[in-house]
């Protein structure tokens, strides 16, 4: 078989020869095949005209139809609810342009033929309102609502202000047939009736009404038949909304919003974290969460009483005060903040805190009910639990990952990175909070009765919180020496006739001499300052001649509670008791005093009973440079 060459009589690439075959048909035929080629074209061309015309006219006629049925920007709902003994009222007024799918009927004019309305309104309210709001007895669902009545009222009618004159216009005041007006311009009030089988005793609503505008604003009513009245505001659906609550219902509801309120507010967290960050043992802590929970108290009960400035450059002026003061704290993490320093710093803080916290309550506390004080309790102890919570998984946490990563970074230097991290984030609040501030109208107060008054509030005020300032003092003070724990006290108290006269021997030595610690608690002691300490100062600051001077024939409770309060520098007050024992045990040492069967006990008349003397004639005092190693 022989294969073709490329370009052969054969080949793929060889065009066939002769005319094109178009030229090979008849002339006629090729005007036909022109001419049903342009026809063609002209068609397609016709078609796409007549479509974008068509469209163009669907565009021009639907606006016009879809908004006379869109979704209002703003629908506002009023609702008035009278329990009593055998039922529940509910009187409901609605907007008519908020319901949609309703072919009103209508005169030539386009005008309510009021005449024909009624059916529509009733067919309105039970697709609009009554089915849309659920009633409940505490957790017993009570009975569909039943339309008794509907009403359309005129804009300007203001017979839905109070309940009597309310139930009188929808029953006996019906809108006249003369009336020419628009349907969408009206509002309907629709009177539901609940049943019970006794009366109510814990009364719940569930509204779901804000399908009717883009954004809806309910104000509801509760107007029992003896009692005071109370209303409630909600944008969009709440769930549902307990009307009279108990105490307990408040406490249990407010409690909650603390929790949620702290555990999702960004910049809280980062405050308590910075607080917390640099302090390893739980007394100083608690001294510090305490003055911050002291004074947010304080101003939080100031301001939902109403004692602060209800403006918008106050609120604004407070979130960036909290913005800065987490830059403040981190700041002071870096620094090495004294715990003086930083339960005051926390106190402080803690005023502008509080106003915060009282934004949050802002519109909720009117779910309150008759239990403000309650309430405001209920919210601040829902504030504690959440910190208290916060602390116990930060504080492990914060030592695991110190521990796991000892051997490459220091506890100091992971302190100062991560606060160096919230400072950067917080200083970014800050600017933005501040630019946010800076916008809002300002004016300068007019010097007069009002003004001189309200300085003299703030004088009072600022007296009330030195005092608080100077209580608390007290407080923390204690709380920054380490103390013997109640479950050792008890267990001293419960030990055995045995036990107590070993106690006794133990408590026997009177100088440092005589051996008042064991070998054991030095070595431990001599791990925890090398650790801790030597970052910033070496043994030889702790040994010799200046401690000679400083220390000698004082009681040793006078060392232990200085080594308790300031070291280690970075971070004092961070150990435990047990670590400030074996470091006292380890300066001890380095001083050439005595080890012995005595373990140092940390209660403090032991220890002012044992005082700092010089070393027996004949023992050498170790070295500090052999001991550091």
């Amino acid at each position: 078989m022989t294969i073709p060459e490329p370009g052969g009589k054969f080949g793929a690439f060889q065009r066939p020869s002769g005319p094109p075959v178009l030229t090979r048909i008849p002339l006629p035929v090729q005007h036909f095949v022109r001419s049903f080629r342009y026809s063609l074209v002209l068609r397609a061309c016709s078609a796409a005209f007549a479509a974008l015309v068509g469209l163009a006219v669907v565009l021009a006629v639907v606006p016009a139809v879809v908004l006379a049925h869109e979704v209002p920007k703003h629908v506002g709902v009023r609702a008035i609810v009278r329990p009593s003994t055998d039922r529940v009222m509910l009187l409901v007024q609605v907007p008519m342009d908020a319901m949609r799918d309703i072919e009103w009927p209508r005169r030539p004019d386009g005008q309510l033929d009021v005449a024909k309305a009624p059916p529509h309104l009733r067919d309105a309210a039970q697709l609009w309102v009554a089915s849309g709001v659920r009633l409940f007895d505490g957790a017993t669902l009570l009975p569909e609502p039943r339309v008794l009545a509907v009403r359309a009222a005129l804009p300007a009618d203001r017979a839905f202000e109070d309940v009597a004159s309310a139930m009188r216009a929808i029953r006996e005041q019906p809108l006249a047939d003369s009336v020419s007006i628009d349907p969408m311009q009206l509002r309907l009030e629709t009177w539901l009736e609940i049943p019970t089988s006794s009366p109510v005793q814990d009364l719940r609503v569930e509204p779901s009404w804000a399908h009717l505008g883009v954004r809806t604003t309910t104000v509801m009513m509760l107007a029992p038949e003896q009692g005071s009245t109370r209303v409630y505001t909600w944008d969009g659906d709440p769930g549902t909304v307990r009307l009279d609550p108990r105490w307990w219902h408040a406490a249990g509801r407010f409690v909650r919003e603390g929790v949620t309120h702290l555990l999702g507010g960004l910049d809280h967290l980062a405050f308590l974290l910075c607080l917390a960050l640099p302090v390893g043992a739980m007394r100083p802590l608690i001294g510090i969460v305490t003055a911050f929970t002291v004074a947010h108290s304080i101003t939080l009960a100031a301001a939902v009483f109403g004692v602060t400035p209800d403006s918008a450059w106050f609120a604004a002026a407070v979130e960036t005060g909290i913005a800065l003061s987490i830059v403040w704290m981190a700041l002071a993490n870096v620094l090495g903040l004294s715990p003086e320093q930083r339960w005051r710093s926390a106190f402080l803080f803690g005023l502008i805190h509080g106003f915060g916290f009282s934004n949050a309550l802002g519109d909720t506390l009117q779910f309150a009910g008759a239990h403000l004080a309650v309430s405001l309790a209920a919210f601040n102890v829902g504030l504690e639990l959440a910190q208290l919570l916060v602390l116990l998984l930060w504080i492990p946490l914060f030592r695991w990952i110190s521990m796991r990563l000892a051997d490459r970074i220091s506890p100091r230097v992971l302190i100062v990175t991560l606060s160096a991290l919230v400072a950067h984030e917080a200083w970014h609040w800050t600017s933005a909070r501040l630019t946010e501030w800076r916008a809002l109208p300002w004016m300068w107060p007019t010097f007069d009765q009002t003004l001189l008054l309200t300085m003299i509030r703030l004088a009072i005020a600022g007296a009330i919180l030195t005092g608080v300032m100077w209580l608390l003092s007290a407080f923390v003070a204690k709380l920054q020496r380490p103390r013997t724990s109640v479950l050792v006290l008890l267990a001293l108290i419960m030990s055995s006739a045995a036990m107590t006269r070993r106690g006794e021997a133990q408590a026997a030595p009177t100088s440092t001499a005589a051996g008042v610690y064991t070998a054991a608690q030095a070595n431990k002691g001599r791990n925890i300052f090398q650790a801790n300490c030597l970052g910033c100062h070496t043994t030889a600051s702790h040994a010799g001649a200046a401690f000679e001077q400083k220390w000698f024939n004082q009681p040793l409770a006078h060392l232990f509670d200085y080594l308790s309060s300031m070291m280690p520098k970075s971070a004092p007050g961070s150990l435990t008791e047990d670590e400030y024992v074996w470091v006292t045990a380890y300066v001890l040492r380095l001083n050439g005093m005595p080890s012995g069967s005595v373990e140092l006990n940390p209660d403090p008349k032991w220890l002012k009973a044992v005082r700092i003397e010089a070393v027996p004639p004949g023992r050498s005092l170790p070295s500090p440079q052999k001991e550091s190693r």
